[in-house]
């Protein structure tokens, strides 16, 4: 991307990070030169261990999971005292929106981004973690302004995350939802592309047009072509998108023909997310400490 996503959270990334979801845990970190993994490990969960909620206790049973995480980085050989927390997609919400005036005051301009997002939200804004990330001047229509990003979630569920590391010295320098890290892996390239996440329970769909996030889409889990159609008129209908250069997709069980059944129907070449030489279980957790690829083999 042209500019990493992960700074809407926080400007240096930890050196590791884990990444909890409905069926793993994954521990991944990188050297110094963020050029080489240093260690990963994904191990099974229970299935009532975690649950992306916005709403609901999202770590059921947080005994067991400081058990499970922390003999994870003890196989991993974590060294250090921060640590970057990746959560389910469905434990966040990403909205777009336009500001004609942006305050530059930090406590005005998050009050302002509370108050038009209050009603859109299923949960009480006031009371939620919250980042902002500007993409670049409004482009087309009659809005005038600057389009943002905006990554939420209820503070009652980043804290459940935050104390978990807490318990065990460590400082959760990062949370941030699977999709957005797994982006960070995803170069920039000519055209437009259609990025596709599958993770247990849900599928998320985002457009990046013009090397900018546009829209995002997350649905319960189904069928991949059913998933991904709705995105695909989006982008058409209302982006006035003239095709997508490529569709680039992260998930650890898709099958290939799955993969060419998409192809064939949308009429657009698709790949899986780089580097393949990496499982895509770590992809997130890789994506959130700006693991550098290009040396990867």
């Amino acid at each position: 991307m042209v500019e990493s996503i992960s700074k809407i959270f926080q400007p240096q990334l930890p050196f590791w990070a884990c990444e909890f979801t409905e069926t793993q845990l994954v521990v991944a970190g990188v050297s110094g030169s963020r050029k080489r993994i240093s260690g990963k490990l994904a191990v099974d969960v229970p299935s009532t261990l975690i649950t992306g909620s916005l709403t609901e206790k999202n770590i059921a049973d947080p005994v067991g999971a400081r058990g499970t995480v922390e003999a994870a980085l003890g196989q991993a050989r974590f060294r250090g005292s921060e640590i970057g927390v990746v959560i389910p997609d469905s434990s966040a919400r990403i909205a777009f929106m336009t500001a004609e005036n942006l305050p530059s005051a930090l406590e005005e301009r998050d009050a302002f981004l509370r108050w038009k997002l209050k009603k859109s939200m299923p949960f009480d804004v006031e009371k939620a973690q919250i980042a902002v990330k500007p993409l670049g001047p409004h482009v087309g229509g009659d809005a005038q302004g600057v389009d943002l990003l905006v990554a939420l979630s209820p503070r009652e569920v980043v804290d459940e995350y935050v104390d978990l590391m807490r318990q065990m010295d460590l400082h959760a320098g990062l949370v941030m939802p699977s999709t957005l890290a797994a982006l960070n892996l995803l170069e920039s390239s000519p055209g437009d592309v259609l990025f596709v996440k599958i993770a247990p329970g849900c599928t998320t769909t985002t457009i990046i047009q013009n090397d900018r996030v546009e829209f995002t889409r997350r649905v319960a889990e189904m069928p991949i072509f059913d998933a991904v159609y709705p995105t695909f008129q989006y982008y058409q209908d209302k982006l006035g998108g003239r095709g997508f250069s490529r569709i680039v997709i992260c998930s650890d069980n898709i099958e290939s023909d799955v993969m060419t059944e998409l192809e064939g129907k949308l009429g657009v070449q698709t790949y899986s997310l780089e580097p393949k030489s990496i499982e895509d279980v770590f992809k997130p957790a890789l994506g959130a400490v700006g693991l550098v690829w290009g040396n990867i083999i």
